[in-house]
């Protein structure tokens, strides 16, 4: 391992005592420790790994060899400093250590009076951009900050960068706990009375029943409203696409979300209003065989008229890694080989999972092998390899099974060599694979 491979290793690990070691070992590393750390996302820097772990005793070991306390990491969209990233009961701690609270930390840590004094300082911080290229909006932590930053100017609806969302969009539930104490529904619903852009997926989160029928009214068909690049448009392509992806989740449409938020009153009211089909995959994505079953025997043709958007929802369903979901709609009549995200099939999605259940499933409708139309060109068992280095679920999913699976299918094994990108599980199969083929 390299040296600044075992840095990483001990700051992720939280082990104090190594970092100092390697640090003391290698004296040539503390010359960039204010750049990127080895193997660490989006640009961030030693420092900020150990913070993010509330890590205390190694903050100090790495501030003693040289890292700059008020540096930011190197992200396109705009850095992040040890303020932006620690929990509440860190922030103090750092400070001392010399952290400098800007207008996007006193709106997050809720400084309401440090955040008046820097905005007499100088009003434009009210819309400056930090990290992710957010404004101090979109880090408020209370309504009193939210109150004052209106008050100043601040732009409800002003986008960040790497998201392209709004500040009531990120509000809505908080996806990384040392980022917010609580979801911020609260100011959600503050600036949605003071006027900011909504949509049917916040209004569906917030309980907002009125506001529901208003953009149903306004267009009938955001009924169909997912969360999705057709919906949500990334405008600059190195964008990370719409935060709903991180508070909702791919594909969630307002239906899901009422009943992920517990709005029973308004996910009964879009089920009502939606056309069969729509009702027929909310069905399927709930696992609620009884209505999809009497939906079915409603409309016994129904598979039949389904529109491409529709065809659609058991890829995405796959990637989601809803095996009920996938399962119900393939006996429902759903074609197996219809393309998704990146051009991906179901079987390509669960592949990359590494699940074998669903796999299994897929593979019962005799799905096409070797599809490479898509935008990796990948075949599935390459996604099934590819994603047992490299998947959501890499740690857990099921790659040696899931690559018998696929091979049993009549899928083409590639060649078992040293820099094959597959796990230890994954080689594993193609080896018994390669040798029941010669025996």
């Amino acid at each position: 391992m390299k040296p600044a491979e075992m840095l990483a290793a001990a700051i992720c690990a939280s082990d104090a005592d190594k970092a100092a070691r390697v640090l003391e070992e290698h004296p040539e590393l503390k010359s960039g420790l204010n750049g990127g750390m080895s193997g660490y996302d989006f640009g961030m820097q030693p420092l900020l790994a150990a913070v993010q772990r509330s890590d205390r005793k190694t903050v100090d070991v790495l501030l003693r060899a040289g890292a700059d306390i008020n540096a930011r990491s190197d992200w396109w969209a705009g850095g992040f400093g040890v303020l932006d990233e620690c929990s509440a009961e860190m922030a103090p701690f750092l400070i001392e250590r010399g952290a400098v609270v800007d207008a996007h930390a006193a709106a997050r840590l809720g400084m309401l009076e440090k955040l008046e004094e820097l905005v007499a300082e100088n009003p434009e911080v009210v819309h400056a951009r930090g990290g992710d290229g957010q404004t101090p909006l979109h880090f408020a932590s209370t309504l009193e900050i939210a109150r004052f930053l209106l008050g100043k100017g601040a732009d409800m609806d002003a986008r960040d960068i790497d998201h392209e969302s709004t500040p009531a969009q990120y509000m809505l539930r908080v996806t990384q706990a040392r980022h917010f104490a609580r979801d911020r529904q609260d100011i959600a619903r503050y600036l949605v009375a003071e006027g900011c852009k909504t949509d049917i997926l916040m209004a569906a989160a917030l309980g907002d029943l009125p506001l529901v029928r208003w953009h149903l009214e306004a267009d009938p068909d955001s009924i169909r409203m997912r969360v999705s690049e057709e919906y949500f448009p990334k405008q600059d392509a190195r964008s990370g696409g719409t935060i709903y992806i991180w508070v909702f989740g791919w594909h969630r449409t307002a239906h899901l979300v009422a009943r992920d938020f517990g709005h029973e009153d308004v996910f009964q009211f879009l089920m009502e209003g939606s056309p069969e089909e729509l009702k027929l995959a909310q069905a399927c994505e709930l696992g609620d065989e009884d209505m999809f079953r009497a939906l079915l025997e409603s409309r016994p043709n129904l598979v039949e008229t389904l529109s491409d958007d529709d065809r659609r929802r058991v890829p995405n369903a796959a990637q989601n890694n809803n095996t009920n979901a996938v399962r119900m709609m393939l006996e429902a009549g759903w074609p197996s080989d219809v393309p998704g995200q990146h051009g991906l099939t179901a079987l390509h999605w669960a592949a990359w999972h590494g699940n074998a259940d669903m796999v299994r499933e897929i593979l019962r409708f005799h799905p096409k092998l070797e599809l490479k139309d898509n935008d990796f060109g990948i075949t599935e068992l390459g996604s099934a390899l590819h994603g047992s280095e490299n998947g959501w679920h890499r740690n857990t999913g099921d790659y040696g099974a899931t690559v018998e699976l696929l091979l049993n299918a009549g899928a083409k094994a590639p060649e078992v060599t040293q820099d094959l990108e597959a796990s230890e599980a994954a080689r594993e199969a193609l080896r018994r694979h390669a040798a029941r083929s010669v025996s």
